[in-house]
């Protein structure tokens, strides 16, 4: 069986796991679905985002650390990396991950809508329009950003939300 989003996978095998009646659905099943639920939210909206500044601290060698200028670009549709995005080369592809997922913060209202990509990206996006946007389609302030044990790098930037 084909599914959307590899949630309903999960959501389809505890409903074959809790479904004792043939073709039925139980209601223990029914509660353990809608607890998962808001674990599973996937980037819903079109983003398309320009990266323009990039910062580095090296915890490693110090000297390495510092701002160069970019020239970088990244669209997600659905949760999902573009292919237009995938195809581009290191210099212009902002990012590596090709699934994305809203992390939302249960009971707290923020500022900003942050989302963390499968090869560990985390973009973040200013809820707050800047001075001249006057719509939430207008673009916002961004970052990006990504680590490993020696390096944090972080690309600055804007998105616009459709």
């Amino acid at each position: 069986m084909l599914y959307t989003t590899p949630a309903w996978g999960v959501i389809h095998q505890l409903v074959s796991i809790y479904s004792y009646e043939p073709g039925g659905i139980t209601v223990r099943a029914l509660i353990s679905i809608s607890l998962l639920i808001p674990l599973f939210s996937y980037a819903q909206e079109n983003i398309n985002c320009q990266f323009y500044r990039f910062h580095q601290t090296n915890h490693v060698v110090p000297e390495m650390t510092g701002y160069a200028a970019i020239d970088q670009v990244l669209e997600i549709t659905s949760g999902k990396t573009s292919e237009a995005t995938l195809g581009l080369g290191g210099k212009y592809r902002a990012v590596n991950s090709t699934t994305w997922v809203q992390l939302k913060p249960k009971g707290w209202e923020l500022d900003s809508t942050t989302y963390a990509g499968d090869f560990g990206e985390l973009l973040t996006i200013s809820n707050l329009s800047d001075e001249n946007a006057k719509t939430q389609t207008d673009w916002h302030k961004a970052s990006l950003v990504s680590s490993n044990i020696d390096t944090t790098r972080t690309s600055i930037g804007k998105c616009l939300m459709k």
